[in-house]
């Protein structure tokens, strides 16, 4: 990870799915997270560009690094309530994407995020939004 290694959980990022779809976190603070993903073949529809799904992965995973990365030392449980994706540009195999988000609004459980999907040059494949639930343990 390209990120200092306190900053996210050892014990959670080593059973999951980030960690099995090939993401790296370079980003992860103050309300920012930015997340890579290098595209390879099973990463492919069969119209062989990126699957929307591994697009809307990326979305999810950078928002909700977003809002957790706001009280890292204070773990609540994070969950996405809602989040639109609208779909600009497809990506391809070789292609390095980068998937950020950034809280924009917080409330005492509700936070507002934006974000998107960029390819190696800079061109947007994807915009994101949506809402996230924050359960802040007692405490």
């Amino acid at each position: 990870m390209a990120v200092e290694p306190a900053q996210i959980p050892k014990e959670r990022y080593s059973k999951s799915f980030e960690k099995h779809l090939g993401v790296e976190f370079e980003k992860y603070q103050d309300g920012y997270c930015e997340v890579t993903l290098e595209i390879k073949d099973h990463h492919l529809n069969i119209g062989e560009s990126v699957h929307g799904g591994i697009i809307n992965a990326l979305c999810d995973i950078a928002l909700s690094g977003a809002v957790t990365s706001n009280f890292v030392d204070k773990a609540g449980t994070v969950v996405t309530l809602q989040m639109n994706v609208n779909f600009l540009k497809p990506g391809f195999s070789g292609d390095k994407l980068t998937a950020y988000g950034e809280v924009t609004k917080q409330g005492r459980t509700i936070f507002y995020v934006e974000g998107g999907v960029k390819n190696q040059n800079g061109e947007l494949l994807a915009r994101a939004s949506g809402n996230w639930f924050v359960k802040r343990p007692h405490g």
